[in-house]
C-alpha cells in the first residue's frame, strides 16, 4: 500500500494576521494623525468649552438604538446629523468680531473691558446732553418768545393809550402771546351775548389795533362768573360765553381786514376764573372777554 504525502504547512503567518496588522497600522496612523493635527492650546479648549454652555443640540436622534444597532461605528461621523450647524456655532462663539485670532485677544480683555465701560459712560453722556441740548434749545425759544411778546406789549400798550382805551383794558404778556383783558359789563348786557351798541366805537379801535398783528393767530376767549344761568337763549354759561366770543369775533371781522383762518373762539364758562367767585367784585372781574395776540414765533408753531 502506498504511502500518503504528507501536505506542507504554508510558509510564513497565517493570511488573518496580515489583514489584521494592516488595520492596526491604519488605526495607529489614523491616531496619530488627529494627534499631529490638534494644535489647540488651553485657550482654546476652554473657549470651545465656554460656548456650549449657549448651544442646545442632539448628536443622535436615537442614541440607544444607533449604539445597539454598531450604526455609530459603521457609519462613522454621517451619524453626527448636527455637526456641521454645531460647529457653525461653536465658531460663531468663539471667532473675534473683527476676524483677528480669539487667543491674540485674550490678552486685550481687560482693556477692552474698560474701554467698553468707558464707552457705555459715554453714551449715557450723550443721551444726558441731549435732555440738556432739548432743555437748553426750549429756554431758547422762550426767550426769544418773550422778547417779541415784550416788543408787542409795547406797541399795543402805546396804541391802547393813544386811542385812550388803555384804562378799559387790561393787558399783559408771557412767551406765547399779548393778552387783552376786557370787562364784560363794557361790551354786554347782563345775562346777555349781543354787543351793546355804545361799545361800537371802543371796538372799532380794538379792531385797529389788532389788524397791525393779522398775520399771527388772535385768539378770543369767553369767560363768565360762576352764577348759574338757563334761559331759552342759552342752557348754561358756557353756552354764554361761546356766544359773547363769536359775537366779538363776528364784529371784528366786518369792521376789520382780519384773516379768518388766523381766528380762533373759545368760550370756558365759569372754567377759568381770572379772581374769587365768592364777591361781587370777583364775580364782576371773571365775567370778561379776552383776545390773545399771538407772537410770530408761537404763530408759526400753531
Amino acid at each position: 500500500m502506498a504511502k500518503r504525502k504528507e501536505e506542507q504547512p504554508d510558509e510564513g503567518s497565517p493570511a488573518w494576521m496580515s489583514t489584521f496588522s494592516d488595520l492596526m497600522n491604519l488605526l495607529l496612523c489614523f491616531f496619530v494623525l488627529l494627534f499631529a493635527s490638534s494644535t489647540m492650546d488651553e485657550g482654546k479648549i476652554q473657549q470651545i468649552a465656554a460656548s456650549f454652555q449657549n448651544i442646545s443640540f442632539s448628536i443622535f436622534d436615537q442614541t440607544t438604538q444607533m449604539v445597539q444597532n454598531g450604526q455609530m461605528v459603521s457609519g462613522g461621523v454621517t451619524q453626527l446629523q448636527n455637526v456641521q450647524s454645531m460647529m457653525q456655532e461653536v465658531g460663531k462663539a468663539i471667532e473675534s468680531p473683527n476676524g483677528n485670532d480669539p487667543i491674540a485677544e485674550d490678552s486685550n480683555n481687560q482693556n477692552l473691558d474698560g474701554e467698553e465701560n468707558g464707552q457705555s459712560g459715554g453714551v449715557a453722556s450723550t443721551e444726558n446732553d441731549g435732555e440738556l441740548d432739548m432743555e437748553a434749545l426750549q429756554n431758547q425759544m422762550e426767550q426769544a418768545g418773550l422778547e417779541q411778546s415784550e416788543e408787542m406789549y409795547q406797541e399795543i400798550s402805546e396804541a391802547l393809550e393813544s386811542y385812550t382805551i388803555d384804562e378799559r383794558v387790561q393787558i399783559d404778556y408771557n412767551y406765547q402771546y399779548v393778552e387783552l383783558d376786557m370787562n364784560g359789563a363794557l361790551l354786554f348786557d347782563t345775562g346777555d351775548a349781543e354787543l351793546k351798541e355804545e361799545s361800537y366805537v371802543f371796538m372799532d379801535k380794538i379792531a385797529m389795533i389788532l389788524v397791525t398783528y393779522r398775520d399771527s393767530i388772535i385768539e378770543i376767549e369767553g369767560h363768565t362768573d360762576n352764577v348759574p344761568i338757563h334761559t331759552a337763549k342759552y342752557e348754561s354759561n358756557r353756552y354764554l360765553s361761546t356766544a359773547r366770543a363769536t359775537n366779538v369775533y363776528e364784529y371784528l371781522m366786518e369792521n376789520a381786514d382780519l384773516i379768518d383762518e388766523n381766528m380762533k373762539v373759545a368760550g370756558y364758562g365759569e372754567s377759568r376764573p381770572a379772581a374769587s367767585n365768592d364777591t361781587e367784585e370777583g364775580r364782576a372781574r371773571n365775567r370778561r372777554v379776552v383776545i390773545k395776540i399771538y407772537n410770530q414765533l408761537s404763530s408759526s408753531q400753531e
